[in-house]
């Protein structure tokens, strides 16, 4: 079995500043929280993608189709972190393992992701 570790960028505010300000064609897996009344932070949505900036602005477009995200997105603070990942199955492994760990409220399906591939989230 294969066994991987990610390397987490730090928690920052989920606004269309601070995700222009990344660089482009940077392929990887990323999680969307909210910070809570209870002072934690809670994931509400993962997903893994070619271009972590792209897909970003997309989810921060008026063109989102995710319901559950637009709400998240407008009624609380937010924030993001990604870990650069190149290789596409390594990728869909760890949005499935990130699914099945923090049962994100905003996914709405399970990843197809392999489950001979371990990697490790933290």
């Amino acid at each position: 079995m294969e066994s991987w570790t990610l390397t987490w960028t730090k928690l920052t505010g989920l606004s269309n500043s601070s995700v222009t300000a990344l660089a482009g064609n940077l392929a990887g897996v990323y999680r969307f929280s909210y910070l809570a009344e209870d002072g934690n932070y809670y994931i509400f949505y993962v997903g893994q993608t070619e271009d972590i900036k792209k897909r970003l602005l997309e989810h921060l477009s008026s063109s989102e189709t995710n319901v559950c995200i637009k709400n998240y997105l407008s009624s609380k603070k937010c924030f993001f972190r990604y870990a650069k990942i190149t290789k596409d199955y390594i990728r869909n492994a760890a949005e499935k393992q990130m699914y099945k760990q923090y049962e994100p409220s905003c996914n709405e399906k399970e990843p197809s992701g392999r489950d001979d591939v371990k990697v490790n989230l933290t």
